[in-house]
This record gives C-alpha cells, structure tokens and sequence, in this order.
C-alpha cells in the first residue's frame, strides 16, 4: 500500500516513476519466467542483474555490452545476465541495442553467393553503411560491430557503430570425438547468446535496452545455425 501511493505520488509529479532495485530485479526475473518460449526460464531465479539505467549515451551503452560480454562469460562459466539500460520517459526515448544478439557473425554477397551468415547479411550491409569496415579479409565468422542510438539527448544522432574487442568473445572450435574430419570443415560458434533487440515492460516502465543471455544448448548451435538452409546450411 504505502509503495502503491509513493508511486502514484510520483507519476503525479513528474509523469513517470523509478523502480527500486529489487523492484527491477524481481520484474526481469519474472519477465524471463513468463518467456513461454525459451527452455532457460527454469532458472529465472539466478538471473543477475547489472544495473545501469543511470546510461543512455551510445558509446557508454557499448561499452556496458561489453562490459556483459565479459562479465556473463567467465571463461565459459557462464552465468545467467541481464544489463538494464535506461527507459523510455518524459524526457524522451531510452537507447536502443540495433542487434539481434550482442555477438553475431557477418554475412557477405559475393557473386551470388553468400559468405558468413545469411541471414544477417541485410545487417551487415547496414553496419557497413554507418561506417563498419569489416576485417580484410572477410570470413566466414565474422564478428558483427554493436549498432546503438542513445536515449534522451543522444537520441537525435541515431544509430552508431561500435567494434566488439575479439578478447570479450569467447568461441568454441567445433571438433568430434570420434571424427578427425570434421575439425577440418573449420567450424566455431561464440559461446554466449546474448538477446538485445527484445523491450523489457515491468509495472509500466518501458527498457529498449535490456540485453540478457542464458545458455545454448547444442541444438541450436548444430541443427539450426549451422544446418538450417537459410543459415550456414552444412
């Protein structure tokens, strides 16, 4: 009741409210629970939470990104994250993360083919319109650069391209236990899937920017990534 009027109260007075930490903790925890889709909510309670909704500037918003990457992966330890930028408000729109996932490979048209991933070539052209120069020479496993608008006073500049540093992402060579070839296909995939173009809504409050990761498991790796037709189709 008192934390009910504190917050009509406040809306009253500047058409908005903040949460609480725990307030913004218990609601990402919640919202991942209620993501019907993804098999990782059986562990919503061990989600933690970076909060940095004191950043809206694009280049600080890359840089916590990255500061997710590093801090969510461990060395492969990875844990459970989600890094809570500010919220849309009065003041104007909060930032916005461009990308499907914080770490995503390039894809490249090449003489009616395709080099990389598919289906962020349409991406990757983007990235390279604001300014992206990708690695000479291109490959197959190129790291995507982070595409960020910043919030409030930023929001006017639109989107930015930023690099991702190759020390903040951890890939895995794939090989097999029992066949020697399939190492030499040449395949890796990164270790840590980071969701970062889904809005977070808890009690009201509207976060575009709310990148959160869980774990991968296998088969989306080697039935879908690699093996789909429309992706790496091996």
């Amino acid at each position: 009741g008192p934390r009910v009027a504190a917050v009509r109260e406040e809306i009253a007075g500047t058409g908005t409210y903040v949460h609480t930490r725990e307030e913004l903790e218990f609601g990402a925890r919640v919202a991942w629970r209620n993501s019907a889709r993804c098999i990782g909510r059986l562990y919503w309670r061990s989600l933690h939470l970076r909060d940095r909704r004191q950043v809206s500037a694009p280049e600080q918003v890359a840089a916590e990104c990255v500061g997710h990457l590093r801090e969510a992966t461990r060395r492969g330890r990875i844990r459970s994250t989600v890094t809570i930028f500010a919220p849309d408000g009065p003041a104007g729109p909060g930032p916005r993360v461009w990308n499907e996932q914080l770490i995503r490979y390039a894809g490249y048209r090449a003489g009616g083919r395709v080099l990389g991933d598919p289906r962020y070539v349409g991406f990757t052209d983007t990235a390279r319109s604001l300014g992206w120069l990708p690695p000479s020479p291109m490959g197959r496993f190129d790291v995507l650069p982070l595409v960020v608008s910043g919030g409030g006073e930023h929001a006017a500049a639109g989107p930015q391209v930023f690099e991702v540093p190759r020390e903040a992402v951890l890939e895995v060579p794939l090989a097999h236990a029992e066949h020697p070839w399939f190492a030499e296909l040449g395949l890796r995939w990164h270790a840590l899937p980071v969701i970062s173009n889904m809005r977070l809504d808890i009690g009201g409050i509207s976060y575009p920017a709310a990148p959160f990761n869980g774990w991968y498991m296998a088969t989306e790796i080697s039935a879908r990534n690699l093996a789909d037709a429309d992706r790496y189709d091996m």
